[in-house]
């Protein structure tokens, strides 16, 4: 009887430390910790990626090492990345597009974030800027708005593509405010952008890099910003909220997440850590020259913020009528 009491509570021991490998070290992180990234090296959530891996490695006492795997607004690194061991070694930064949206535009996409993954917290806002021909009559949302209702059917939008964020915050739009406005995608910012400057396209929404340069050199002017605050890019130019369209979401958010069953003590380490290089000033001051407005959480403010989301995204998919390919 002592005997099979013993073996019970060895293989009960043993269990546990299947189930949590990673309270088997102490010591965690004791080893080099690989950062993953579901889109090209240069791009903004790769170049925010570096950034944060240099400077929370530096706190950790490990190095962390960036890893890019691009493809499908960044599903196919995610789909990959949940059957990866929950030990702690293995960490990602990804957006709300690849995390939510796509799981609703991708028959090939069939991870649940918060069933699949473990939140380890919220990094940055993306803000995404209204631009528009020089040309058009419009100077501001109210004008745009106005104009929109006028000429039913007149104006379209460009977009990098369907289901992007871009094109989801100009669907909300329309559909807010019952405007007849043609989609018009492109694979990419840089065709949006080169045919919005020639006339072929009205408007669009587009990140800070993707504007920046065209409302500079008066190619494009922006009527409107959606982050929470002015940016230092565009000065001049108000938020949704100050033109009184908050309930348009014209934004990206990237944040970091671990396999699921990650032990709680090393999900707390690492939002401790990326939390601290959040606010350091040199961080801060990077990234907001990307136009990136980085918001420190908790992982269960985290969750919260995919609850809503995923709700709202759904709503917003629905309404622009896309279904899954």
């Amino acid at each position: 009887m002592k005997t099979l009491c013993t073996r019970i509570a060895m293989a009960v021991l043993a269990s546990a430390f299947a189930i949590n490998p990673v309270m088997a070290d102490p010591a965690y992180p004791s080893k080099p910790i690989k950062l993953l990234v579901g889109y090209p090296p240069g791009q903004a959530t790769d170049t925010i990626a570096r950034l944060l891996a240099e400077r929370a490695g530096a706190l950790l006492k490990q190095p962390i090492i960036v890893e890019n795997k691009a493809g499908q607004g960044g599903s196919i690194a995610l789909g990959g990345f949940i059957n990866q061991p929950a030990d702690g070694y293995s960490i990602t930064l990804a957006a709300s597009g690849s995390v939510i949206t796509n799981t609703y535009l991708y028959k090939n996409v069939t991870y649940q974030a918060l069933n699949d993954l473990t939140t380890v917290g919220f990094v940055a806002d993306l803000p995404l800027v209204l631009v528009a021909n020089p040309k058009m009559p419009f100077n501001d949302m109210n004008g745009l708005v106005e104009y929109a209702r006028n000429n039913p059917g007149k104006l379209n939008f460009a977009s990098p593509g369907v289901g992007t964020s871009s094109h989801l915050a100009m669907e909300t739009l329309k559909h807010k405010y019952k405007l007849d406005l043609m989609h018009v995608p492109y694979q990419g910012s840089v065709r949006a952008m080169t045919d919005l400057i020639a006339g072929e396209v009205d408007i669009a929404f587009d990140t800070v890099p993707a504007v920046q340069p065209h409302v500079n050199g008066n190619k494009l002017k922006a009527m409107a910003i959606g982050s929470s605050k002015r940016l230092a890019q565009f000065p001049d130019v108000p938020t949704l909220t100050e033109s009184g369209y908050d309930q348009i979401p014209a934004h990206v958010w990237i944040g970091l997440f671990l396999p699921k069953g990650s032990a709680p003590e090393v999900t707390q380490k690492l939002n401790q850590a990326f939390n601290q290089a959040l606010s350091d000033k040199d961080i801060i001051e990077r990234t907001e020259g990307l136009g990136v407005i980085v918001r420190p959480t908790t992982p269960e403010e985290f969750t919260e913020i995919i609850r809503n989301d995923q709700a709202r995204l759904a709503e917003v998919v629905k309404n622009a009528g896309l279904e899954k390919s």
